[in-house]
C-alpha cells in the first residue's frame, strides 16, 4: 500500500499540495484530474522522493525515505513512467526497453513478449530518433511495463495516441490491476479514465476536491442547454457551465417532474437526465 498524509508542498511561496492525503492498495488504479501546472507532477515526484516535501509523510509497504537503505528498497517496488526527453535517440526501442530490465531485473519480464503486446514489433529495433510522437509515448509506457514493478506512477499516459492504442493501453492497464498492481494515471482524457480506474481524484487548490468511486454512481441531474443564460429556473439552481452546459440536481421524483414543466414552459424541450459527466465535473471545477 502507498500512504500518502498530510502531504505539504510550497514553491516560491505558493502552496502545491497542501496536506494532501490517501492511500493506494496493490491491485487499484487511481485515476488523477487537474490543468496541467496543478500538482500532478508535484504527487508524482514526491511519492518517487524527486522532490522533498515541506511536510507530511509518504510510505510505500511500510517504508519510508528516512534513509539510503529503505529508499533503496522503495525503488524496486515503484517505477514512473519516463519522459519521452528521457529516451536516447541513438538507441533502439529495445534497448531502452533492456536497460529498464536490467535496472528492475527482481521483477522484469520478458521485453520480446511486452513488444509483441504492444504491437511494437516494426519498429522496436529502430532508432528512437525516427520515433513519431505516438512511438515514443508507446516505448515509455512499455519501459515501465518490462520493469514490472508492484507500483507504477503514470503522468499523460495516452498523450500523442490514436484511438487503438488508448484502447489497446487501457486494455493493459486492466491486466496490470488483475495482476495485483497499484497505478496513478493522471490524464486528461476524462471518459477514459472511468474504463480502469477504481477511483478518481480531482486535484485543485492543492487538496483532492472531488473524490469518484466506480460502481457508486453520481447523483442524476437534468441537463439541458439554453440560448440566454439562467441561473434559476422554478426556484431550482441552474449550474452553467462554460462548455455551454446547464444542470439542474435533482433530489426527488417530484422535482424531476417540476423541472421537466419548467423546461417545458421556458421553450426548452431537449434535455437529458443522467448522472453528471466527469467533462461536466471538470468545468465545474476547473473552469
Amino acid at each position: 500500500m502507498i500512504e500518502v498524509k498530510d502531504l505539504v508542498v510550497d514553491f516560491k511561496g505558493k502552496t502545491i499540495l497542501n496536506k494532501l492525503s490517501f492511500t493506494l492498495d496493490r491491485g487499484e488504479i487511481i485515476g488523477l484530474v487537474a490543468p496541467n501546472g496543478t500538482g500532478k507532477s508535484t504527487l508524482m515526484r514526491g511519492i518517487m522522493n524527486y522532490l522533498v516535501p515541506n511536510s507530511g509523510q509518504i510510505e510505500i509497504d511500510k517504508l519510508s525515505y528516512k534513509n539510503r537503505r529503505e529508499e533503496k528498497k522503495i525503488h524496486r517496488l515503484i517505477t514512473m513512467m519516463p519522459d519521452q526527453n528521457d529516451l536516447y535517440n541513438y538507441l533502439s526501442g529495445m534497448d531502452h526497453l533492456k536497460i529498464y530490465q536490467n535496472m528492475w531485473h527482481q521483477t522484469a519480464i520478458s521485453p520480446q513478449k511486452v513488444i509483441e503486446e504492444l504491437k511494437m514489433t516494426d519498429y522496436c529495433h529502430k532508432k528512437v530518433g525516427d520515433y513519431s510522437l505516438g512511438m515514443r509515448q508507446r516505448l515509455c509506457f512499455a519501459m515501465q511495463i518490462v520493469a514490472n514493478t508492484p507500483y507504477m506512477l503514470m503522468d499523460e499516459v495516452m498523450n500523442g495516441l490514436d484511438p487503438s492504442n488508448v484502447a489497446l493501453i487501457s486494455q493493459v492497464l486492466i491486466e496490470k490491476k488483475r495482476e495485483g498492481k497499484g497505478i496513478i494515471i493522471a490524464s486528461h482524457l476524462l471518459e477514459n479514465l472511468t474504463v480502469f480506474s477504481d477511483i478518481i481524484f480531482f486535484l485543485k487548490d492543492g487538496i483532492l476536491t472531488k473524490k469518484i468511486v466506480k460502481g457508486q454512481a453520481e447523483r442524476p441531474v437534468v441537463r439541458f442547454t439554453s440560448k440566454k443564460k439562467l441561473l434559476t429556473l422554478a426556484d431550482f439552481k441552474v449550474v452553467c457551465l462554460p462548455n455551454g452546459t446547464s444542470y439542474i440536481s435533482v433530489e426527488t421524483e417530484a422535482q424531476l417532474t417540476e423541472i421537466i414543466n419548467a423546461l417545458m414552459t421556458a421553450g426548452i424541450h431537449q434535455f437529458s437526465y443522467s448522472p453528471i459527466t466527469l467533462n461536466d465535473l471538470y468545468f465545474y471545477y476547473f473552469e
